[in-house]
Formats: structure tokens, C-alpha cells, sequence
């Protein structure tokens, strides 16, 4: 059994989509998939799914903020919506860029990212360059709305080099927006060559101009997502992959852009050199000092997903403990002053499916699990947000793979 899971977790990339939504709803009618496409050299290429192939979901101003990226026969496309009442009804969409067709690099696991600033709000995902490596990879594109999201203009980027960038997060407060990415560069500039780093940049003006670039960690993993988040007192903490071991790391930038690598989060010691594909979630409670953790690992002795708190603002974490069994492999954090729920996508009697657990006493205990996701679909990469008392879970689904939609549920 053990090797038959370890063996979707590091060979498997799952990506999860969902339709288009209608006016004020997200659920849609289905579509027709395009059949898979074959290709040479005795090798078949599996087609994008149509409908969202890219979710971000961020709370933001009492507000939950929404980014689809959609594929459609085709053609690809960014939408926003936003929602005042944690998810029971949503704005209309608005196109984020009106082109008929977005040369874009995203799907579920590396999805298009949101960053709110007061009124500004900024988007920003991969470009697909033909020609470019393996996956035509092109740099990043950026996008942003000054009047809460009603319209949306291209907008200068966060990197300062034009090269392939990718698994980008952001995170924004009353004062700043910062983004983080992976790219190959030196101190000299791009470099093919190099390893992939973790490179930061922020913006003080709403996404019209960004700092110099930093590099945050110059060796890290090349395919897993990370997650920046900003603490109550203005420190962005950043939760990645990292190398030598496989281990996920976070640090913490300070108010005077000073790099702190704090430790590991889960000491598992993996040691692999592919692309697991896994991320992790970041949460704080009590003014910033109590932080909460889920990471992925894929170390044989260790498979699934983990929770880890720290009580002294990242520097000592907790030992873990795993939430779901040795199948769950992406998963995502929340918290308000009273509870954390934590959500994972994990095989299920009839599938991959989506589950959640609760603890009221700030991480020392969790409930059992308990599936959220309906049966006969194959859901996947939830994404947990909290506003006020309430938290909103979202997360893709396919009963065929062919043809997905957008699922959500408050809890």
C-alpha cells in the first residue's frame, strides 16, 4: 500500500478545474471536452480539462476576493468575483484582461494568484511562451484593478528579469503588496543553468511599481507552490519546498525587507530530486505569535499531509501530526480566534475526495475527519479561507476528468 501511494505522490501531477460561473453563482452546466490529443514519437499529451483550471481564494477587507482561470475549447481566460457574505452569493464575474484568448501557464497546484491593497487589487500568472523549455515556460503577467475589482488593466510586473517565472503566491495588507516566485538566475542575471530560487518583490503603490527583486533562498525545489502570508504585525511569512533535504521551510521577511530563514516545518528529512507537486498552508491566531502549519511530504515513512504549530512566532514548531491517512497529499489552513480547520484532497473508497478537521483549542487536538466533497467525483487542491465566524472551502471537481466544476461549502 505504501508504495503504491508514494508512488502517486511523486509521479502524479493532479490538476483539478472547474466551469465558467454564471451571473452570482459558481456552479455551471457542463461542457464538451475536446477528445485528447495525440502527439509524436509514440507519446500521447493529455489535453487541458475546459472549465477553471486555475483557483485563488483570498479574505481580504471583509470580503472574500475569487480568481478563476478558465479553459474553454481552447481558448483561456481570467475571471474575479468577490463575495460579502463568505460565499452564499457572488458578484457578477469580470474578465480580467478582454482577449479572446490568454496565452497562459496555469492549472490547479500552480494557479494564477490574487493580492488585495485597499482598493487595489493585483492578479498575477505565468505566460506561455511557445518554444520556451519543456513547458513553454514564459514570464510572469500582471494585472490590476484600482476600484475593487469592477476593472482591470495589465500592469508592470514584480520580477525585473523577462524569464521564465512560476508557482507564484502574493499577499497584501493596508500598506503593501508583496509576491514571491521561482525562477533560474545568478547575481549576474538569467541563468538557464542555475537552480531555481525563491525570488521576492513588493509594492507599496497597489501593483503600479515593484522593488528590486531579492532572492529570498537560491536552491529550492522547482515545482511545488508556495505560500507568503502577512502576520498582524506586518511580517511576511513565506512557506516553500526547499532542497537537501526535500523538507518544506518557511522564513520571514521583517518591516526592513531583512531575510530570515527560520527552520524546517516538518524535520521529515525527504530526500527527492523530482517534482512532487506539493505546497502547503499558513494561518495565524492570537496577534501573530501562535502560527499554523500543513505540509505535504512524500518520505516513505512519513506519507500525507501534517499539521505543525508554533506558539513562538516560527521559531520552534511542534512535533507533527498527520491529519488524514498516507494518500492526502494537497492541503490548506484557516483560522479565527476560536477555531482552525484544516482540508486535504485524499483517496476515498470511491475516489479522491475532500475532508476537513476542526480543533478548538488552537491546534493541541483535532476532531476526525469528516468528508465535505459528494460522492462519485474526483475532487482535488481545496483552498480554505475565514471571515468572522465562518470559513469557506473551495476546491475542483470531475466526474470524468474531461469536464470540471467549481465546488464550495461553508463550514
Amino acid at each position: 500500500m505504501k508504495k503504491q501511494v508514494q508512488f502517486i505522490i511523486l509521479s502524479l501531477f493532479l490538476i483539478g478545474c472547474v466551469s465558467q460561473p454564471t451571473n452570482k453563482t459558481l456552479t455551471t452546466a457542463s461542457v464538451t471536452h475536446d477528445k485528447i490529443a495525440k502527439v509524436k514519437h509514440k507519446h500521447k499529451r493529455r489535453s487541458l480539462p475546459d472549465g477553471v483550471i486555475s483557483l485563488d481564494i483570498i479574505e481580504a477587507n471583509n470580503r472574500i476576493h475569487l480568481l478563476l482561470g478558465k479553459h474553454q475549447q481552447g481558448k483561456k481566460s481570467l475571471w474575479y468575483q468577490q463575495s460579502n457574505n463568505v460565499g452564499e452569493s457572488w458578484s457578477d464575474a469580470v474578465k480580467v484582461i478582454d482577449q479572446d484568448h490568454l496565452e497562459a501557464n496555469f492549472n490547479r497546484g500552480s494557479d494564477a494568484q490574487l493580492a488585495v491593497q485597499g482598493n487595489n487589487i493585483v492578479a498575477i500568472w505565468a505566460s506561455r511562451k511557445e518554444g520556451a523549455g519543456r513547458h513553454n515556460a514564459g514570464p510572469m503577467n500582471a494585472a490590476r484593478s484600482f476600484d475593487n475589482g469592477k476593472t482591470w488593466q495589465l500592469s508592470s510586473i514584480p520580477a525585473d528579469l523577462e524569464i521564465a517565472h512560476n508557482f507564484f503566491d502574493m499577499d497584501g495588507n493596508a500598506d503593501v503588496i508583496s509576491a514571491v516566485w521561482l525562477d533560474r538566475r545568478t547575481d549576474s542575471g538569467a541563468d538557464k543553468k542555475a537552480k531555481k530560487g525563491l525570488r521576492h518583490a513588493q509594492s507599496t503603490d497597489g501593483g503600479l511599481s515593484w522593488t528590486k527583486n531579492i532572492t529570498l533562498d537560491d536552491n529550492t525545489c522547482a515545482c511545488c507552490w508556495n505560500t507568503a502570508k502577512y502576520s498582524d504585525n506586518s511580517e511576511l511569512f513565506v512557506l516553500y519546498r526547499d532542497q537537501n533535504p526535500s523538507d518544506m521551510s518557511i522564513g520571514v521577511l521583517d518591516k526592513k525587507q531583512q531575510w530570515t530563514k527560520l527552520n524546517h516545518v516538518g524535520d521529515f528529512k525527504w530526500d527527492f530530486k523530482g517534482c512532487p507537486h506539493i505546497g502547503g498552508g499558513i494561518a495565524f491566531q492570537d496577534k501573530s505569535q501562535l502560527i499554523h502549519t500543513m505540509v505535504g511530504t512524500g518520505h516513505p515513512e512519513h506519507l500525507g499531509v501534517f499539521y505543525h504549530r508554533s506558539a513562538d512566532n516560527g521559531k520552534t514548531w511542534s512535533k507533527p501530526t498527520q491529519l488524514g491517512d498516507e494518500s492526502a497529499l494537497h492541503s490548506d489552513i484557516a483560522s479565527d480566534n476560536h477555531r482552525v480547520l484544516a482540508v486535504w484532497d485524499m483517496r476515498s473508497e470511491d475516489g479522491l475526495s475532500i475532508f476537513y478537521a476542526e480543533s478548538k483549542n488552537k491546534g493541541l487536538s483535532w476532531s476526525e475527519a469528516k468528508r465535505v466533497s459528494a460522492r462519485g467525483y474526483r475532487a482535488t487542491h481545496p483552498k480554505i479561507v475565514a471571515s468572522g465566524s465562518r470559513f469557506l472551502v473551495v476546491w475542483t471537481q470531475s466526474t470524468d476528468g474531461k469536464v470540471q466544476t467549481l465546488k464550495s461549502q461553508q463550514l
